[in-house]
């Protein structure tokens, strides 16, 4: 279970368990355990079957990623009735080279890559990320957060026409289209930052908002 220590004020609307201690319905934290990166890398591996059983490619190196400790992970952690789960992980990458991107000297820009939620939970999980994402951005001080969305089969019918309507609706923009270096069509997406009054008492994250200027005090949340 996500808790508080008995000496750490909690955020106003944290709801308590019998001791006295807050918890969250939700944790976000930095993925850097041997025994987390294998968790993380066990819910990608089983995502990309899940995607495999549509269509899509889900290669190999997604699920390697999650076990390489220079990667920055992050996850999202569900207490699920005093049992904590693992519903999705991604890796940030900090001051990203968006200029195949056409966009020339960013503001303060954040990327993401890797996003994946446990098969069955796709909707909650991906909108969690989604608004922790934003509000991150907003309390770390950078503009925009950037991410790459499967497009193959983009047509409004198709399995990538559909998920680009799903980002759509969580808020994300799509500002155009490329390749990855092996060749997979994907659609650039963007999410404006956004702060979220109150996601502290859902969400509770311990991951540093590490900013161009170095880490920002209050950091934790």
């Amino acid at each position: 279970m996500n808790t508080l220590t008995p000496d750490t004020t909690a955020p106003a609307g944290a709801a308590a368990d019998r001791d006295g201690q807050a918890t969250w319905a939700y944790e976000m934290r930095p993925i850097v355990t041997a025994a987390d990166r294998e968790a993380a890398a066990a819910l990608v591996q089983d995502r990309g079957l899940w995607l495999a059983r549509r269509g899509f490619d889900a290669p190999a190196l997604h699920v390697a990623a999650f076990r390489d400790h220079r990667a920055e992970a992050v996850g999202l952690y569900e207490d699920d009735g005093g049992d904590e789960v693992l519903v999705g992980c991604l890796l940030l990458r900090r001051e990203p080279d968006l200029r195949s991107w056409a966009v020339d000297d960013p503001a303060p820009a954040l990327k993401v890559s890797l996003a994946h939620t446990a098969p069955g939970r796709t909707d909650r999980a991906g909108w969690l990320m989604t608004l922790w994402l934003a509000d991150y951005a907003a309390h770390t001080g950078i503009d925009c957060v950037y991410a790459e969305a499967p497009s193959r089969s983009t047509g409004p019918g198709g399995t990538g026409g559909r998920l680009l309507g799903y980002l759509r609706d969580l808020g994300w923009h799509v500002l155009g289209s490329g390749r990855t270096p092996d060749g997979h069509g994907v659609a650039w997406i963007r999410l404006p930052a956004a702060p979220s009054p109150g996601l502290a008492a859902l969400i509770h994250s311990t991951v540093p908002a590490v900013t161009r200027r170095g880490p920002k005090e209050g950091s934790e949340r």
